[in-house]
């Protein structure tokens, strides 16, 4: 059943919240989230409208101005300030990622090519456009993803990929094969942007709560949600 990966407060009293669906909850993969049955009460609590995006493994933001805005836009990433306007992102490897800012929160879609096109960058900037921070304040929350254990590589891709982000993304499969560790590449771009993470750790290959292309090539697909709700606000 899905899960409620954080819970945070904001300075001005608000919460931000995000939570990680599961292959119980439903096939989250076409059209809107009326097209599935979520069953879970988290699920549930999630405001609709929610935002879709046309993923594509780039590195656009959508911006989401009132709930359910931006649905259909090409972009990996999409970001709000707006209570009860709820970001989603559909996945089976690639890796989501949440980011939690002093007022606006972000959603992004990384797999290894939004990684290497910079969709995290991108929502780091977006976030704290109107933060008005350059470092600290901002989260990252990192949902489950395939692992390096799985995630076998073709040797010249991840070349490209070590050029980029170091060779703490270079790993090993447990059969010993060349791996990509999407989780170190995440954790190299948010540390040289000064963002904290909160990683889930659970690889969507080898946990079968969790739709996975590379396990048995599905088309189906679980969200992450992420959105703002009102709280004990500061005025």
């Amino acid at each position: 059943m899905a899960r409620e990966l954080t819970r945070r407060s904001l300075p001005s009293g608000r919460i931000a919240r995000v939570v990680m669906s599961e292959a119980a909850d439903g096939d989250i993969a076409v059209g809107s989230p009326e097209h599935s049955v979520p069953c879970d009460r988290l699920i549930g609590e999630a405001p609709r409208p929610w935002t879709f995006l046309e993923q594509v493994h780039g590195a656009a933001v959508a911006e989401v101005d009132r709930p359910g805005a931006a649905t259909g836009t090409r972009a990996d990433a999409a970001v709000t300030e707006v209570v009860g306007a709820t970001l989603s992102l559909r996945v089976a490897d690639c890796v989501p990622v949440a980011l939690i800012g002093k007022q606006r929160i972000a959603v992004a879609h990384a797999g290894w090519r939004g990684l290497a096109s910079g969709v995290l960058d991108a929502a780091v900037d977006a976030v704290r456009l109107s933060d008005g921070d350059s470092s600290g304040s901002l989260v990252a929350v990192v949902g489950p993803h395939i692992g390096s254990c799985c995630y076998e590589f073709g040797l010249n891709d991840l070349t490209g990929i070590v050029d980029l982000f170091g060779p703490a993304v270079l790993a090993e499969t447990r059969k010993g094969r060349p791996a990509l560790d999407l989780a170190a590449g995440v954790g190299v771009a948010m540390d040289r942007r000064g963002v904290a993470v909160i990683a889930d750790g659970t690889c969507t290959c080898c946990d079968n709560r969790y739709w996975s292309f590379r396990a048995t090539g599905t088309t189906s697909r679980q969200a992450m949600l992420a959105w703002i709700e009102h709280g004990s606000e500061v005025v």
